[in-house]
């Protein structure tokens, strides 16, 4: 009897737990997905102030991301480089989809999705400059946007091509980059290729070559349960199609 007992006891403690995980899941379903998306990004993210609404490719994955898993609509924050991990950090928003990359580093803060885009990080400068390629740059001052990792990318690369290295200038916007860029007061800009073609002129140009290749993932707090959901969500996405047709959507 005390076995019977025992084992009744195990069985009602299991059940309480699985009423309470899927109560959890129900309510979590009834809540909009909160998204953290940039808002200075054309074709990615961009919020039209006169109309107040974002558009983009991460903003139509974020749509559909809330669509799978059941949440009632998607809720946009806007986040920067310097602000998105302590947004996400803090739950302030349930998961980033805002151009941020996926390095080791970032890996051991953040769980992320499979990359649903990639890209090169590239060097602009104007057209009346006289670099002909990036490694040329040893001891100039190139532009990067302040929390990215590029700056870090831009000193550690150089550091191969010139004993001279780079002198870094940070900026909070890219307008900020493309406006310091047109003054003069930095010899090249360095950020991805996606967001350099919204700052692209006939005075300007690339430099053969890229930096390196950034591969953008959906970013959760780490061991979350939406890990796992976001992972498997992305995981269809890309595999069903749906990623591909938002990428030749915007692109």
């Amino acid at each position: 009897m005390k076995k019977i007992r025992t084992l009744s006891l195990a069985l009602l403690m299991a059940l309480a737990v699985s009423v309470f995980v899927g109560g959890q899941r129900a309510m979590a379903e009834e809540q909009p997905l909160v998204v953290g998306v940039r808002d200075d990004i054309v074709n990615f993210g961009f919020l039209n102030e006169t109309t107040g609404k974002y558009y983009g490719l991460e903003i139509d994955l974020a749509k559909e991301l809330a669509d799978r898993l059941d949440r009632d609509g998607v809720e946009f924050v806007t986040v920067t480089p310097t602000t998105r991990e302590d947004v996400l950090q803090s739950g302030q928003v349930d998961c980033l989809i805002a151009c941020y990359s996926i390095n080791e580093e970032r890996q051991e803060l953040f769980d992320f999705s499979a990359p649903y885009y990639d890209d090169d990080t590239v060097f602009m400068v104007q057209t009346s400059s006289c670099f002909d390629r990036w490694m040329d740059l040893g001891g100039m001052t190139v532009g990067v946007l302040a929390g990215s990792n590029t700056g870090e990318l831009v000193t550690e690369t150089m550091k191969k091509y010139s004993h001279k290295g780079v002198q870094l200038q940070e900026e909070d916007t890219y307008q900020d980059l493309s406006d310091a860029l047109e003054r003069g007061d930095v010899d090249a800009v360095c950020m991805d290729g996606c967001i350099a073609q919204a700052y692209m002129n006939d005075d300007r140009v690339y430099l053969p070559g890229s930096l390196a290749t950034q591969y953008y993932g959906v970013a959760t707090r780490k061991g979350s349960e939406l890990s796992e959901q976001v992972a498997a969500a992305v995981d269809d996405m890309l595999a069903d199609g749906t990623v591909r047709d938002y990428i030749d959507k915007w692109d």
